[in-house]
Protein backbone atom coordinates (compact mmCIF):
# COMPACT_ATOMS: atom_id res chain seq x y z
CA UNK A 1 0.00 0.00 0.00
CA UNK A 2 1.33 3.41 -0.94
CA UNK A 3 0.40 6.47 1.11
CA UNK A 4 1.26 10.02 0.10
CA UNK A 5 2.14 13.02 2.28
CA UNK A 6 -1.53 13.80 2.91
CA UNK A 7 -2.10 10.26 4.23
CA UNK A 8 -4.33 9.31 1.34
CA UNK A 9 -3.92 5.97 -0.34
CA UNK A 10 -2.31 5.98 -3.75
CA UNK A 11 -3.72 3.28 -5.95
CA UNK A 12 -1.39 1.84 -8.58
CA UNK A 13 -2.30 2.17 -12.25
CA UNK A 14 -1.34 -1.44 -12.83
CA UNK A 15 -2.24 -4.53 -10.87
CA UNK A 16 0.47 -7.11 -10.48
CA UNK A 17 1.89 -6.08 -13.84
CA UNK A 18 -1.46 -5.83 -15.64
CA UNK A 19 -2.22 -2.40 -17.07
CA UNK A 20 -5.58 -0.90 -16.21
CA UNK A 21 -5.48 0.98 -19.51
CA UNK A 22 -5.49 -1.94 -21.97
CA UNK A 23 -7.96 -4.72 -22.74
CA UNK A 24 -10.63 -3.14 -20.57
CA UNK A 25 -13.51 -2.30 -22.88
CA UNK A 26 -16.30 -4.79 -22.18
CA UNK A 27 -19.48 -5.65 -23.95
CA UNK A 28 -22.33 -4.42 -21.82
CA UNK A 29 -23.41 -7.37 -19.72
CA UNK A 30 -23.45 -7.24 -15.99
CA UNK A 31 -22.49 -10.09 -13.73
CA UNK A 32 -25.84 -10.32 -11.98
CA UNK A 33 -27.82 -10.71 -15.23
CA UNK A 34 -25.29 -13.12 -16.71
CA UNK A 35 -25.60 -15.41 -13.67
CA UNK A 36 -29.39 -15.28 -13.88
CA UNK A 37 -29.29 -16.19 -17.58
CA UNK A 38 -26.72 -18.93 -16.94
CA UNK A 39 -29.05 -20.53 -14.41
CA UNK A 40 -31.98 -20.26 -16.85
CA UNK A 41 -30.01 -22.30 -19.42
CA UNK A 42 -28.83 -24.82 -16.81
CA UNK A 43 -25.22 -23.70 -17.07
CA UNK A 44 -24.90 -24.14 -20.84
CA UNK A 45 -22.51 -21.35 -21.86
CA UNK A 46 -23.29 -21.97 -25.54
CA UNK A 47 -26.88 -20.80 -25.00
CA UNK A 48 -25.82 -17.41 -23.61
CA UNK A 49 -25.94 -14.29 -25.77
CA UNK A 50 -22.52 -13.15 -27.05
CA UNK A 51 -22.29 -10.30 -24.53
CA UNK A 52 -23.05 -12.66 -21.65
CA UNK A 53 -20.41 -15.09 -22.93
CA UNK A 54 -17.83 -12.29 -22.72
CA UNK A 55 -18.79 -11.62 -19.10
CA UNK A 56 -18.70 -15.36 -18.39
CA UNK A 57 -15.21 -15.63 -19.88
CA UNK A 58 -13.94 -12.43 -18.25
CA UNK A 59 -14.66 -13.87 -14.81
CA UNK A 60 -13.51 -17.40 -15.73
CA UNK A 61 -16.86 -18.80 -14.61
CA UNK A 62 -15.96 -22.32 -15.79
CA UNK A 63 -13.76 -22.58 -12.69
CA UNK A 64 -16.73 -22.14 -10.32
CA UNK A 65 -19.83 -22.89 -12.43
CA UNK A 66 -21.15 -25.95 -10.52
CA UNK A 67 -21.16 -23.98 -7.25
CA UNK A 68 -22.55 -20.85 -8.88
CA UNK A 69 -25.51 -22.74 -10.35
CA UNK A 70 -26.50 -24.10 -6.93
CA UNK A 71 -25.90 -20.96 -4.86
CA UNK A 72 -28.21 -18.24 -3.62
CA UNK A 73 -27.46 -14.66 -4.63
CA UNK A 74 -25.54 -14.02 -1.40
CA UNK A 75 -23.63 -17.30 -1.66
CA UNK A 76 -22.72 -16.45 -5.25
CA UNK A 77 -21.47 -13.00 -4.28
CA UNK A 78 -19.23 -14.58 -1.65
CA UNK A 79 -18.10 -17.26 -4.13
CA UNK A 80 -17.30 -14.72 -6.85
CA UNK A 81 -15.32 -12.51 -4.48
CA UNK A 82 -13.25 -15.49 -3.32
CA UNK A 83 -12.80 -16.57 -6.93
CA UNK A 84 -11.43 -13.15 -7.90
CA UNK A 85 -9.05 -13.26 -4.91
CA UNK A 86 -7.70 -16.64 -6.01
CA UNK A 87 -7.38 -15.77 -9.69
CA UNK A 88 -4.31 -14.39 -11.38
CA UNK A 89 -5.30 -10.87 -12.36
CA UNK A 90 -3.73 -11.38 -15.77
CA UNK A 91 -6.20 -14.20 -16.45
CA UNK A 92 -9.28 -12.05 -15.81
CA UNK A 93 -10.96 -10.14 -18.61
CA UNK A 94 -12.16 -6.57 -19.03
CA UNK A 95 -15.32 -6.79 -16.92
CA UNK A 96 -13.42 -7.55 -13.74
CA UNK A 97 -10.66 -5.02 -14.41
CA UNK A 98 -13.30 -2.36 -15.07
CA UNK A 99 -14.30 -2.54 -11.40
CA UNK A 100 -10.76 -1.58 -10.46
CA UNK A 101 -10.59 1.18 -13.08
CA UNK A 102 -13.87 2.72 -11.88
CA UNK A 103 -12.57 2.65 -8.29
CA UNK A 104 -9.14 3.95 -9.33
CA UNK A 105 -10.65 6.96 -11.10
CA UNK A 106 -13.11 7.63 -8.26
CA UNK A 107 -10.36 7.57 -5.66
CA UNK A 108 -7.67 9.43 -7.65
CA UNK A 109 -9.68 11.90 -9.77
CA UNK A 110 -13.15 11.94 -8.25
CA UNK A 111 -16.24 9.74 -8.23
CA UNK A 112 -18.93 9.52 -10.86
CA UNK A 113 -19.59 8.68 -14.46
CA UNK A 114 -18.38 12.01 -15.87
CA UNK A 115 -14.99 11.66 -14.17
CA UNK A 116 -14.59 8.14 -15.51
CA UNK A 117 -15.52 9.19 -19.06
CA UNK A 118 -13.05 12.10 -18.94
CA UNK A 119 -10.34 9.76 -17.66
CA UNK A 120 -10.97 7.28 -20.49
CA UNK A 121 -10.66 10.06 -23.07
CA UNK A 122 -7.69 11.83 -21.44
CA UNK A 123 -5.67 8.62 -21.06
CA UNK A 124 -6.28 7.40 -24.63
CA UNK A 125 -8.13 4.31 -23.47
CA UNK A 126 -10.82 5.06 -26.03
CA UNK A 127 -12.15 8.04 -27.94
CA UNK A 128 -15.65 6.57 -28.06
CA UNK A 129 -18.32 7.69 -25.62
CA UNK A 130 -20.06 4.30 -25.86
CA UNK A 131 -16.87 2.49 -24.81
CA UNK A 132 -16.37 4.82 -21.85
CA UNK A 133 -19.99 4.35 -20.82
CA UNK A 134 -19.63 0.56 -21.11
CA UNK A 135 -16.62 0.64 -18.77
CA UNK A 136 -18.64 2.70 -16.29
CA UNK A 137 -21.80 0.60 -16.58
CA UNK A 138 -20.05 -2.76 -16.26
CA UNK A 139 -17.38 -1.77 -13.74
CA UNK A 140 -19.71 0.11 -11.43
CA UNK A 141 -22.57 -2.36 -11.86
CA UNK A 142 -20.49 -5.44 -11.10
CA UNK A 143 -18.71 -3.66 -8.25
CA UNK A 144 -21.99 -2.60 -6.63
CA UNK A 145 -23.46 -6.10 -7.10
CA UNK A 146 -20.46 -7.62 -5.33
CA UNK A 147 -20.54 -4.97 -2.58
CA UNK A 148 -17.07 -3.72 -3.52
CA UNK A 149 -18.10 -0.30 -4.89
CA UNK A 150 -20.58 2.40 -3.98
CA UNK A 151 -23.04 3.72 -6.58
CA UNK A 152 -20.71 6.63 -7.38
CA UNK A 153 -17.83 4.23 -8.11
CA UNK A 154 -15.91 4.89 -4.92
CA UNK A 155 -14.66 1.94 -2.90
CA UNK A 156 -17.20 0.48 -0.47
CA UNK A 157 -15.12 -2.43 0.82
CA UNK A 158 -11.50 -1.34 1.29
CA UNK A 159 -10.50 -4.58 3.03
CA UNK A 160 -11.59 -6.67 0.07
CA UNK A 161 -10.16 -4.20 -2.40
CA UNK A 162 -6.72 -4.42 -0.82
CA UNK A 163 -6.88 -8.18 -0.40
CA UNK A 164 -7.76 -8.68 -4.05
CA UNK A 165 -5.86 -6.04 -5.96
CA UNK A 166 -3.36 -4.13 -3.88
CA UNK A 167 -1.76 -6.85 -1.76
CA UNK A 168 1.29 -7.33 -3.93
CA UNK A 169 1.97 -3.70 -4.76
Amino acid sequence: MHVNSTNTILLPNNIDGRSIHSNIIPTVSNLKNMITKLKEVNGDRDQLKPWDKRSYDAYRIDDIKPYLLEGTVQENIHLLKKHILRSNIKDLGPNCIDMYLVAYVAETHGPGKDELINYVFNHDISDKTNSAQAIWQVGRGDGVFLGILNNDGSIADWNYFFASWIKGQ
